[in-house]
């Protein structure tokens, strides 16, 4: 388990990659169907603003808790698909 987790370039560009772009698209989609809300994380959303807002008014929020939670989560998705890729690549080789 310390090898799958243990940090390297490849699995934090990985879990960078899967972040942004998970976040992205639940966007779009939330902002297809629903006009005036614009979130961002996924799966935990760890920020929301709305609109229109008044001048004046606070029209946002921010988790900071579920943007670790994020992060852990695509990190842990990167690490197993590196790991589960890397031990395929080695199977293969010895066939």
């Amino acid at each position: 388990m310390k090898k799958i987790f243990k940090p390297t370039l490849l699995k934090i560009m990985i879990a960078f990659a899967l972040f942004l772009v998970s976040s992205m698209l639940w966007r779009a989609y939330i902002m297809a169907t629903i006009s005036d809300t614009f979130p961002m994380g996924f799966p935990l959303q760890f920020f929301l603003s709305w609109g229109p807002c008044k001048p004046g008014n606070i029209c946002s929020e921010f988790n900071g808790f579920y943007l670790v939670l994020d992060v852990i989560f695509w990190y842990s998705i990167g690490a197993f698909l590196i790991s589960g890729f890397q031990r395929f690549r080695g199977e293969s080789k010895n066939h």
